[in-house]
């Protein structure tokens, strides 16, 4: 080989072997922690431990049932914990008969004995809702129940049409019709 290039390929490999032990050698960057998240310090409960006003007037509440958590609305939903002392069986009797009873139609229900869960999605006038019930996780003698609902739309009274009430009685005489035109009629 030519001197020239057999110089220039040594110069190539000296400097490719500086520059990976300069490689090896070089600190290495610590990794960037992501910043801290400030969580927020306010509650998602509401101040109280009473119903909401937002509750669907007719809502049967099982008998002896404490509110544990009112929670604040997510978007267009509410959610309310109860504990009670009772058996799921007696439970879910109740709020079968009592949601038929108050007009709440059931879409559907799942009952899980294994687990001793009962869940029921109903609905009231157009706002959907659901119950749950299950074992309480600091008791498990006591039953939860976690109601979730549609909080009530804000209707402007502006936007909505008046009812419209007729004073008809009926039946009664029908009353006078012209009778139809003729074609010879029509085209004159």
């Amino acid at each position: 080989m030519q001197r020239p290039v057999l110089f220039s390929r040594a110069a190539l490999a000296a400097a490719c072997i500086f520059g990976l032990a300069a490689c090896k050698t070089a600190p290495v960057a610590a990794p960037i922690a992501p910043a801290a998240v400030q969580t927020s310090m306010t509650t998602p409960d509401e101040p109280s431990k009473t119903l909401p006003p937002d509750l669907y007037k007719t809502m049967p509440i099982y008998p002896g049932a404490r509110i544990e958590h009112v929670r604040k609305p997510k978007g267009a939903m509410r959610e309310i914990l109860f504990s009670v002392d009772a058996q799921m069986p007696r439970m879910v009797a109740f709020y079968r008969d009592e949601l038929k009873k108050n007009d709440f139609h059931i879409a559907s229900s799942l009952i899980m004995p294994a687990r001793k869960t009962w869940s029921c999605d109903f609905h009231y006038n157009g706002r959907p809702g659901s119950i749950v019930l299950y074992p309480s996780d600091q008791d498990k003698s006591k039953m939860t129940i976690d109601l979730i609902y549609e909080l009530p739309a804000n209707l402007d009274e502006s936007m909505i049409e008046p009812k419209e009430d007729f004073d008809v009685e009926g039946p009664g005489e029908i009353a006078q019709q012209t009778p139809n035109p003729s074609e010879k009629e029509k085209r004159n």
